[in-house]
């Protein structure tokens, strides 16, 4: 989708959780079926024009989309989003097991710890340093991510590479099909 098509579906998302519309509210306002409209949202939340707004795609009860700049309804859209993350990712290492086997699709090198022990660095001292940028960010959420629970978004391991002096690719490499990333 290009980014005038966008800007226009962005413009017209409404603001403030008690003007949120549902998928008939959006096929109604944009004439299309509800999986272009998924399709749109999705586009949208991944959509970045440099305002301050967040989609607010929420499946909680009197959920719903719209945009907003409240932080607190933004952190509890992304403890909302992590959480769909983990359930949905839960499978992923005893799937790779299995399919390892057959034919290794896809895996990941974890080198968090590692990473963070060479550079002489407790976890508290780390997200310490984390919280300057992430206020969510703490030692339970650090030790997840170097366990293989759970992995940092880019713009987390963009910072902890900052903070551990290295590539954000010495800290996660992704392997595809016996190709790395």
């Amino acid at each position: 989708m290009n980014e005038m098509n966008l800007e226009l579906y962005w413009s017209e998302i409404p603001i403030g959780k008690s003007n949120a519309v549902n998928y008939d509210d959006l096929k109604a306002m944009w004439g299309r079926n509800e999986r272009d409209i998924r399709k749109i949202l999705h586009d949208l939340s991944a959509h970045d024009n440099g305002d301050d707004y967040i989609l607010i795609r929420s499946s909680k009860q009197g959920g719903g989309f719209y945009k907003t700049q409240n932080r607190t309804e933004i952190e509890e859209y992304r403890a909302e989003c992590l959480n769909k993350g983990k359930s949905i990712f839960a499978p992923v290492k005893k799937i790779n097991r299995v399919l390892k086997s057959d034919a290794e699709q896809f895996s990941f090198t974890n080198n968090l710890r590692v990473r963070r022990e060479a550079a002489g660095l407790k976890q508290t001292a780390v997200c310490d340093a984390m919280k300057l940028y992430d206020t969510a960010f703490d030692v339970p959420m650090l030790s997840k991510m170097e366990n293989g629970v759970c992995l940092p978004t880019y713009t987390q391991c963009k910072l902890l590479a900052l903070i551990y002096d290295c590539d954000p690719s010495d800290l996660i490499r992704y392997d595809f099909y016996g190709g790395s990333i």
